[in-house]
C-alpha cells in the first residue's frame, strides 16, 4: 500500500521519465536486493543559490532520483546516485532582458528575475558509518549535465519567461558532503535514510556574456531516502 501511495505522489510531482523510473524501481527494488548491493528511490528539497551575482537569493528546488548502495564492510558503502530532477538557480533583486528585440527588453529592465536551472546530477559518495550507531557521513564527487536554463522576468504587468540555455554551460563539477541518520523498522524490515547534503560547486555555471566572473552553484538541502532492503 505505501509503495502504490509514494508511487501515485511521484506521478503527481514529476515528468512522466521520473515517474517511469520511480515504478522501475519499486518493481525490481526488492528482487535486486543482497546483503551487499540495493537500490532505492531518494527525494528531497534544497535551498541553492549561485555565486558571485549581486542582489542573489536563495531559491528552493527539488530533488529526485534512484540511488543504488554496495556495502564493503560495517563501516564502509558506496552510493552512486542519479538525480534525474535536480532544480537549481536563485532569484535577483534587479536584472535585465536581453533578446532581439528591444522593444521587448525595455518591458523588462531592472527587474527582480529568477534563475532556473534543471540538471541531471550524478553523484558518488563515499560513506562511513559509526560503530554501534545509527548516524554515517560522506564524501564524493558530482558530474551535473543541464537539461534546461532560463530566466523569469517580472514587471508590474506579468512575467516572461526566457530560454537562457545559450549563456549556461552544459556540464558542471561539485562535491557533496552529507550527514545522514539511518530509522530501521523491525517489524516491516524497512530502513529510511534521512541525509542532510552540502554541495560544493567547482564549475562556472554562466558564460561571461551574461555573468561576468565565477558563478557556481551550492546549496543545503534534505533528502529521504526509501532503500529496498534484503528480508531475512
Amino acid at each position: 500500500m505505501k509503495k502504490f501511495v509514494f508511487t501515485c505522489l511521484l506521478l503527481c510531482t514529476s515528468a512522466t521519465v521520473f515517474s517511469q523510473a520511480a515504478i522501475i524501481a519499486l518493481i525490481f527494488g526488492d528482487k535486486v536486493a543482497t546483503e551487499n548491493f540495493n537500490i532505492g528511490l531518494e527525494i528531497g528539497g534544497s535551498f541553492k543559490n549561485v555565486s558571485n551575482l549581486e542582489g542573489s537569493n536563495m531559491f528552493l528546488g527539488m530533488n529526485f532520483g534512484i540511488s543504488g548502495n554496495i556495502k564493503f564492510n560495517d563501516h564502509w558503502s558506496l552510493h552512486p546516485t542519479a538525480y534525474f530532477l535536480s532544480q537549481k538557480g536563485g532569484k535577483l533583486d534587479r536584472f535585465s532582458l536581453m533578446t532581439d528585440n528591444p522593444e521587448l527588453n525595455s518591458e523588462f529592465q531592472n527587474v527582480p528575475t529568477e534563475l532556473k536551472l534543471d540538471y541531471i546530477d550524478v553523484p558518488v559518495v563515499l560513506n562511513y558509518r559509526f560503530t554501534n550507531s545509527n548516524f554515517k557521513i560522506g564524501l564524493g564527487p558530482m558530474v551535473s549535465f543541464l537539461t534546461k536554463s532560463h530566466a523569469v522576468y517580472e514587471n508590474q504587468f506579468g512575467k516572461f519567461d526566457h530560454n537562457i540555455s545559450q549563456w549556461t554551460h552544459k556540464t558542471e563539477w561539485s562535491a557533496m558532503f552529507n550527514v545522514g541518520y539511518i530509522y530501521y523498522s523491525k517489524k516491516k524490515q524497512k530502513e529510511i535514510h534521512f541525509l542532510v547534503q552540502y554541495v560544493h560547486g567547482f564549475s562556472d555555471v554562466y558564460r561571461d556574456v551574461l555573468f561576468s566572473g565565477d558563478n557556481r552553484n551550492h546549496y543545503f538541502g534534505m533528502t529521504l531516502s526509501f532503500p529496498f532492503i534484503k528480508k531475512d
